[in-house]
């Protein structure tokens, strides 16, 4: 078989794999039944009471985002971002605890698909820092 031949039909053949796995990426609905806390986990602290911040994440979540599922009696917000040109995007399971006069929410981050490296450290640390701003809170180790 020719080369120029083959080329083209490779092409086409990425092209539907990539647009299925978009749709795939849109499709996607977390809840709290099926996101689970990941290992890798960001943790906030703010002095606002747990009540307070389920409120703040769930009817004020930051720009971009939006979310998913929730659980009051357990504490869990799941938050998710879109596909974008680079990612599949992501959901972000929330879980918020009482600590002492204040609250930690420990923040998670799931690929919608799969997705490894710098552009889910950058993805999972931008909504973290969204979420202190939106908590007057920070970052354990910022």
């Amino acid at each position: 078989m020719d080369l120029f031949m083959f080329f083209p039909v490779v092409v086409v053949v990425m092209v539907v794999l990539l647009g299925v796995m978009l749709l795939v990426a849109f499709t996607r609905k977390g809840s709290v039944a099926t996101i689970a806390m990941t290992a890798r986990r960001i943790k906030l602290h703010t002095t606002a009471p747990p009540e307070m911040v389920y409120t703040w994440l769930t009817q004020h979540c930051p720009t971009g985002y939006s979310v998913e599922d929730h659980d009051a009696a357990r504490g869990i917000v799941i938050l998710s971002s879109r596909p974008t040109a680079f990612t599949w995007g992501f959901f972000y399971p929330a879980v918020i605890h009482a600590e002492g006069a204040g609250t930690r929410v420990d923040l998670g981050i799931k690929s919608k698909l799969f997705q490894y490296g710098p552009l889910v450290t950058r993805a999972h640390g931008k909504l973290a820092h969204a979420l202190a701003s939106l908590t007057q809170g920070h970052i354990k180790g910022d």
